[in-house]
């Protein structure tokens, strides 16, 4: 006869179910495209911009400082904005959830008595995750002023 203090394997399937999709719904913020897309993009105008800035003849000096102009304007924002470290640390929250994913998954193969402790070790992982949310590079300098912040 079962344990009255397990839980029934259908309640584990089901909880399983619940984290796992919470855990896709936290991840899903953290594709990182458009961060990656505007580091290369501005990084490449930049360079693009200097270069027409370099091989202008003489003749077209005015054209030369605009493309100067642009070059360091575009700069100055990628370093403002940072989204190098946005991009990469949106591919390390997606990674830090994937893992937690598999963890999810390597639960359900574990015997049902040890099921319900692996799951709970998970949601406290996924907790400390989820309060790495708010060091976002470029804008977690506020966060200390939110509820919780230290």
């Amino acid at each position: 006869m079962p344990d009255a203090s397990e839980p029934a394997a259908q309640d584990l399937s089901e909880q399983r179910a619940r984290l796992t999709t919470s855990i896709k719904l936290a991840m899903r913020p953290h594709g990182g495209k458009r961060d990656s897309l505007l580091h290369n993009g501005s990084t490449m105008a930049a360079m693009a911009a200097t270069t027409v800035a370099t091989v202008l003849p003489v003749d077209y000096s005015t054209w030369a400082r605009v493309a100067a102009g642009v070059a360091t304007f575009l700069i100055a924002v990628a370093r403002a904005l940072d989204f190098g470290a946005r991009w990469r640390w949106h591919l390390n929250m997606r990674s830090r959830y994937a893992v937690l994913l598999d963890r999810v998954d390597q639960a359900a193969l574990l015997p049902a008595g040890e099921q319900a402790g692996a799951l709970h070790r998970i949601y406290e992982d996924l907790f400390k995750v989820r309060s790495l949310e708010r060091g976002i590079p470029g804008v977690s300098a506020f966060s200390n002023s939110l509820p919780g912040g230290s």
